[in-house]
């Protein structure tokens, strides 16, 4: 994972991790915390064969990265596609779409929202 990517991931953890710490009580009465990912620049790996970046980490993958998370939020994740920034389209723009307005979506439960672009 590049600095940069990684910097950016450690920058959400870190902020979804303060909003959420001052709602979470107790492991059944965690927020939600949808996480749509995309592909883009943090899910890059240089491929040898290729010599060029490929999509190959997941939102899970992601999430992954910060375990500690799962002690403030309940974290929803979303691959909605995994490509590289270039390659999002109108027909992923529609998709991404739908899918944000699924995730904000009241349900009840407490939720938090946090976005970034590559």
């Amino acid at each position: 994972m590049s600095r940069r990517a990684a910097l950016k991931l450690t920058t959400i953890a870190l902020l979804c991790l303060t909003v959420l710490h001052t709602t979470a009580i107790a492991q059944n009465n965690l927020p939600v915390c949808p996480l749509i990912a995309t592909g883009g620049t943090i899910a890059m790996k240089i491929d040898p064969a290729k010599k060029a970046p490929v999509p190959a980490i997941s939102g899970e993958d992601l999430v992954a990265t910060v375990p500690e998370v799962s002690k403030y939020a309940k974290v929803e994740v979303n691959n909605v596609s995994n490509v590289p920034s270039d390659y999002m389209d109108p027909p992923r723009w529609i998709a991404l779409t739908s899918e944000v307005n699924r995730a904000l979506a009241p349900t009840g439960s407490r939720w938090c929202h946090y976005f970034a672009w590559d």
